[in-house]
Parts: structure tokens; sequence; C-alpha cells
């Protein structure tokens, strides 16, 4: 089966997934030539050109996080294996593929039970890297408005999302501040979700996998909750569709004779049932033969669930949780001045070695995880440094013309939101490693 052929066997399970949608996100490298950004070539489209930009074009597509007229707001839980410069074995060996999916086994099947037994929708979709766990939230309902209440949201976000912009499909209808709210509500929920899941593995380390578990490619090797869809601005985030090609193994990693890869879903919990479950190896081996993909995918309709009343008691487990106390108080901590945080960091002779290089070159360094979660734990931990204001040192390093951003800080990924984002993960990683945040076992 060519890639067409899969396309066309699928399109009308794909198009459900797009049911809230009004646009598609289509990537492919093919789209420089027309004019897309190289480091992510991606087009928007109408959803009613699914199948041109799937079946015609066999490009891969995304679906927004936020839908048509802001109704809805996808949650796309993200976790992955992160091999560094190793990462190739996960997209041109079948079998090396399978060996590092097997890891991930006690990371899926501890998630997987943390929302089914509390009765929380989800559809599981394997990527050749890792999976999704995704379900749609309606702003409408109530359990959306409990979600409203534990987010925040950025003045400077609050304007972009407002902004509306004629003929930008992302940005056409703005988005609501309900909308905007429940997407800040979720970030929230996700970093409770994965230093849960962190925690739990650090008690129990005989069922650990053998990668650790970190956040957001803080680790060099890990098995990776990547919340990194958290940071920016709703409208900008988007993520893989199920049944979506999946081409990183000709695009990034040579492959070029070979055939795309494939998201394959993994199992679909209706809040009382798993239905169409399937192994991390079953899915591998659906992942590279698109008739078998094609053969499985019939099991599912393609909706992706919605939320129910039960996240409302979810979320009041994690109002319960210390976590949410360190968010309340993050929140309420006053900011700096624009510069006051990096004129401080600069004259600051407590910081380490390594913190000063990263104030001294901040791209790349201070937008790679890897080191904005040590530059984090050196400032609030070895020197007593507000979280806060750890936010505000990299929303001054992002907004300073020096260092020579391609990344737009002030309109796409609004300065002080994506810093207040990584601050907030990484300050209550250290409270939790040295014991200031704690969580019920």
């Amino acid at each position: 089966m060519d890639e067409q052929q899969y396309y066309r066997t699928v399109l009308d399970k794909m198009e459900k997934c797009f049911q809230f949608s009004d646009y598609v996100v289509a990537t492919g490298e093919e789209l420089v030539a027309e004019g897309a950004d190289p480091a992510f070539p991606a087009i928007t489209r109408s959803s009613r050109e699914l199948a041109g930009l799937t079946v015609e074009r066999q490009l891969q597509v995304h679906i927004p996080v936020i839908g048509a007229n802001s109704q809805s707001v996808l949650t796309p839980l993200d976790f992955e294996i992160y091999l560094g410069e190793q990462q190739h074995q996960l997209y041109t060996d079948k079998q090396s593929q399978k060996q590092y999916f097997e890891q991930t086994v006690p990371v899926i099947d501890w998630i997987k039970q943390l929302l089914t037994r509390r009765g929380m929708p989800f559809l599981l979709d394997y990527t050749p890297s890792g999976g999704h766990i995704l379900w749609h939230n309606l702003v409408d309902y109530r359990y959306a408005q409990e979600i409203m209440k534990i987010g925040y949201l950025e003045e400077e976000l609050i304007v972009q999302c407002q902004r509306r912009i004629a003929g930008d499909w992302r940005r056409h209808n703005g988005v609501s501040w309900q909308a905007a709210s429940v997407f800040s509500g979720l970030t929230r929920l996700a970093d409770y979700l994965a230093l849960l899941t962190i925690d739990h593995f650090s008690r129990q380390p005989g069922n650990s996998p053998g990668l650790p578990v970190a956040i957001s490619d803080s680790e060099e090797r890990c098995i990776n909750l990547d919340n990194s869809w958290c940071e920016g601005s709703p409208y900008m985030r988007s993520i893989r569709s199920p049944f979506s090609l999946h081409k990183k193994n000709r695009e990034r990693f040579g492959q070029r004779q070979a055939p795309p890869l494939v998201d394959v879903i993994g199992g679909y919990f209706d809040g009382v049932a798993m239905h169409g479950e399937i192994t991390p190896a079953e899915a591998v081996e659906c992942m590279w033969d698109l008739k078998r993909a094609a053969e499985h995918a019939d099991r599912f309709s393609g909706y992706i669930p919605c939320a129910n009343d039960s996240l409302i008691d979810f979320i009041a487990e994690y109002r319960a949780s210390d976590l949410y106390q360190f968010h309340c108080e993050f929140d309420r901590q006053d900011s700096l001045q624009p510069g006051e945080a990096l004129y401080r960091a600069e004259r600051d002779g407590r910081l380490s070695a390594q913190s000063r290089r990263i104030i001294n070159k901040p791209n790349p360094l201070a937008v790679q995880p890897y080191y904005m979660r040590r530059l984090t734990y050196d400032l609030v931990v070895g020197v007593g440094w507000a979280p806060t204001h750890v936010a505000n040192l990299l929303a001054d390093l992002y907004l300073s013309d020096e260092p020579r951003w391609t990344q737009d800080f002030r309109q796409a990924y609004p300065a002080a939101e994506k810093a207040g984002f990584w601050a907030r993960i990484f300050s209550a990683l250290a409270l939790w490693q040295t014991g200031k945040i704690k969580f019920k076992g």
C-alpha cells in the first residue's frame, strides 16, 4: 500500500479527528518551495481541504489545539523517548525502536491507570518516538468552568489572543478569554500530571523504566514528558493528528528511499472501558507497514473523546496539592521591572559558572530545557531567587536584541508567558527535588 492509498483508506476517520476545527496545519519539507519556514515548514488551510492535503499531496497533518470559534480546547499530552544524538534509532531501525518502546511501558501504564481510575476519557495515539494522550474540552461545559479557575493569563498574552488577523487561519477569529483560560488551566494540570509521574517512579525504582523520566527534554537521554506545548500562544499550538503520516525518517534522518512511518492509535477509553487497545510493540509493527496500519485503523471511529465531569475531581486533587500552592504563590509574586532581573544576575557573584555562561550566551542556551532547568535550580536553590524573578530574567534575555533571536518573542511566543512557563515548571521541579513540594504516595 502506498501513501495515497493509505490516506484514501483512513480519510473518513481522520476527518472526524478535526470535528471541532475549521482549519488544518499541514507540514512537510516540500512546502519550503512554497515559501514555508525551513525550520518548521507548515501551511494552514481550511479543514474542507483535508482530502487535498492528504490523499492528493500526502502531507503530514496536525490538529489545532483551539477549536473553531474558541468552542473547544484540545488536551495534547505528549510523551516521547528522547535519545539526544541517537534519536535516529527510533526512525531508522524497527527492532531498535521496539526495544526502546518497551522501556516506556511502565510510564504508559501508569498514566493510563491514573486516567482510567478516575473515569477520564482519552485517546492514546502512538508516534514513532512515543505517543499522545488526547481529549477535547468543550468550553461551555461545567468542567471547563473549573479548568478556567486554575489558569493564569499574562496581560500581553490576552492582548495577542484578542487580536484578529484577516487571512490568518490561526488568528482570523482570535481566541476568546474563556478558551485561553481553559488552555492555561490545562497547562497547570499537565504540570501536575508530569511531576506526579516523576514522583511515582522515584518512589518505586524497582518498577521504573530503564531511562529516567524527565520533563521537556531536560535530560540528555530520558522518557520525556514533553510539556513544551504548554508555552506560547494557544493559537500557535497544534498536535499531529491520529492516522497522519510521519516522515521524520525521511526528512530528518536521511531515509530518503524508505516509506514514511505513521501514527497509530493505541486505544480509546470512553470513561468506562478501554477499546481497541494494543501494546507498544504491536503499534511499532503497524508504524512500519501502511497496510497493517490501515487495517488496524478500522477498529476506531476517528473521534477524539470529550472530557466529562470526572475532570472536576482531578482538578480538586490538584488544588489540594503542594504544587497548586506553589503555582498560586508564583502567580502572586511581584515581578521586577523590565531589565532589572538581568541587571541583578549579571552582578550576583553567587551564580555558578554554568549559569553565567547561559546568561552570557542566551541564544540558544536560554531556550534549551537542559540548560534552563540547571539555571533555574541554581537561582532558586543555590542563590535563593524567587521563581518569578527567574521568569523575569528569562524574559529579559528573550527581549534583548543582542542575542539576535529568530523566534518571535513579542507576538507568536510572548516573552513573559514563555519565560513564566519554563521558570514555573523547573522551579517546581527544583523544589520537589529539595523536599519543599511533596506528593501524596
